[in-house]
């Protein structure tokens, strides 16, 4: 499917600000046609892909184009406002630019918008519609459209982190048929019979992710497809191109929704992930993004600093240090594949040694995801609540029962997650966003987290965007997701937040070709707890366990579990500023 502009698509005129947020959104034609074809999502990628595209959040002008223009803008901006001053040290505000609200092959057709009803407000509502024609000139607050750069997709680009034999298995890799693999996430069909026993639970057995049966994983959870090759290879270009529009400062946030495919092992696929993008993406930060210091600041971090190309580091004109970088996966899964690849082998001991105390690491990474025995990934030691004396203070997780909701997020984010962000004080943030612990999701089943409200996932990405102080650079990604109406309602209610458009669970979704999946609401709202079928809820016995009911499910997360997760955290926090105290 090609994007293409909707006929009601939500556009506001806006005044531009003189300071901005760089936003990049990466997409071609070519990867949203492969990650289509992903086994266990298809058809996924077009439909996140066009509601994005549809509510107007997207900009496809050429960058050279979209630079100069917006250059003219800030100018002319802050002629008029009188402040270019404080410009420079304010960036809480989205980019802007001068486009057409979308793109037609042919011409731009006329379309609807929306208005802002209060203009002082920030983020503009798109649920007001006002009728805009081709020759309207409308200032957007939008995400700079950028395509995967094919260079970082290449066979030495995936060595870098993966086996050779496993990434020339998988280039190599063709269906033993002409037919398209089975759908993953599905259960097997019931065996056909007409007695009742086949409408039994057992015969609905819940959809999980497999074990391996073969050398490479290649079967079950992850069937070789016709286009993995080709799958592979962009799917790596692409988070690689937006964490290097990071580390070459020229976005402040990057998109990549179909990124995010944190099981891939080394020399294995696994949860339907087949190559480690992120790990790859986060290699390239710690090659590409070093920190250049001031002479004059001898321990800063790049507040202190300004981040330069590479080919400057080389030149010797500066002064570098590696950047520190943030991992935190929120999908409902434990993100293994990320986290064992940057699982640090140095052991920093509690309390510290007054000297020769060891130096920490570039990456450290944070889960947060549901623990149970039978669910995927099985349980290990490093996936569970570390104690407050660890070892591996940069190795985290913090494990949830079944059902967290808003408020269980909240106090994680809060308590847990924030502290330890501030006390790490990341140049780069890598921030996995599955959307499989959404109510009703099919592979991830124990999920109850929200889109709106404090505690939902718009709510983090503002938090986020909040710290200010830490003045992070941050790639966001996809992950799970297997109730695809919901992952593109979720993902493009986020991609809103980044640009100070408002959206909410009432705003109606814009008329385009993916339109009738959207039933019965055809609003941006993310149904409470519904699941495909019944048989499901009567076969997992948490399901039905006292306290629970179909569609409204009880946070299992009590406040002494989160209590005691946040007493290890204040702890494991303090430790990690004093590691990284000193540290240039």
């Amino acid at each position: 499917m090609t994007i293409t502009r909707s006929q009601e698509c939500p556009v506001e005129p806006v005044k531009a600000s003189s300071s901005t947020r760089r936003v990049a959104y990466i997409w071609s034609k070519e990867l949203q046609d492969v990650a289509d074809d992903l086994p266990s999502n298809v058809g996924r990628s077009s439909m996140v892909h066009g509601l994005v595209e549809s509510l107007g959040l997207l900009n496809h002008t050429h960058e050279e184009d979209q630079e100069e223009d917006t250059a003219h803008e800030i100018d002319a901006n802050r002629a008029e406002d009188g402040h270019a001053s404080q410009a420079d040290e304010v960036d809480d505000s989205a980019h802007v630019d001068i486009a057409p609200a979308g793109r037609s092959s042919t011409e731009q057709e006329k379309g609807t918008g929306s208005t802002s009803t209060n203009a002082s407000s920030s983020a503009v509502d798109v649920s007001q519609p006002v009728t805009n024609t081709k020759d309207d000139i409308v200032k957007l607050r939008s995400a700079r459209v950028r395509a995967p750069d094919l260079s970082l997709g290449t066979k030495a680009c995936l060595l870098r982190y993966h086996d050779k034999a496993y990434v020339e298995r998988l280039l190599k890799s063709q269906p033993d048929d002409d037919h398209a693999p089975d759908d993953p996430t599905q259960p097997p069909s019931p065996p056909a019979s007409s007695s009742s026993s086949s409408s039994s639970p057992e015969a609905y057995p819940r959809p999980r992710k497999m074990a391996r049966t073969d050398r490479y994983n290649l079967s079950h959870d992850n069937p070789v497809f016709s286009t993995l090759p080709g799958y592979i290879s962009l799917i790596a270009s692409a988070t690689s191109t937006a964490c290097r529009l990071l580390a070459q400062d020229r976005a402040d946030w990057t998109i990549v929704w179909d990124g995010g495919r944190h099981h891939a092992k080394r020399a294995e696929a696994g949860g339907f992930c087949y190559v480690n993008d992120l790990v790859l993406g986060i290699l390239l930060l710690t090659r590409e993004g070093r920190i250049t210091l001031h002479p004059s600041a001898p321990s800063t971090n790049h507040v202190d600093g300004e981040r330069k190309n590479s080919a400057q580091n080389r030149a010797g004109k500066t002064k570098t240090r590696p950047p520190r970088i943030m991992y935190l996966d929120l999908d409902l899964h434990y993100s293994d594949g990320v986290s064992l690849a940057f699982h640090s082998p140095t052991k920093y001991p509690y309390p510290l040694p007054t000297s020769h105390s060891p130096k920490p690491p570039n990456v450290l990474t944070l889960s947060v995801h549901h623990s149970s025995p039978i669910f995927f990934p099985p349980p290990t030691p490093p996936s569970l609540l570390p104690s407050s004396t660890t070892s591996s203070p940069f190795s985290l997780s913090i494990p949830l029962k079944a059902y967290p909701s808003n408020s269980t997020y909240r106090t994680v984010f809060e308590d847990c997650i924030e502290p330890v962000a501030k006390a790490w004080n990341p140049d780069y943030v890598v921030l996995q966003l599955g959307t499989d612990g959404l109510p009703g999701d099919r592979v991830g089943q124990y999920g109850n987290w929200g889109v709106e409200g404090p505690g939902g996932m718009k709510w983090v990405v503002e938090r986020i965007k909040s710290w200010k102080e830490l003045r992070v650079k941050v790639c966001v990604t996809g992950g799970g997701g297997y109730k695809h109406e919901n992952a593109a309602r979720a993902w493009a209610s986020v991609t809103s937040v980044l640009l100070d458009r408002k959206t909410d669970a009432e705003t109606p979704i814009p008329h385009h070709e993916r339109f009738e999946e959207y039933a019965p609401s055809f609003t941006m709202e993310v149904p409470e707890g519904t699941f495909e079928s019944p048989a499901r809820i009567v076969f997992s016995s948490q399901c039905t366990a006292p306290g629970h009911s179909f569609g409204h499910m009880r946070d299992e997360n009590t406040q002494q579990d989160l209590d005691k997760a946040i007493e290890v955290y204040t702890v494991i926090a303090d430790r990690i500023r004093e590691i990284v105290r000193g540290q240039p």
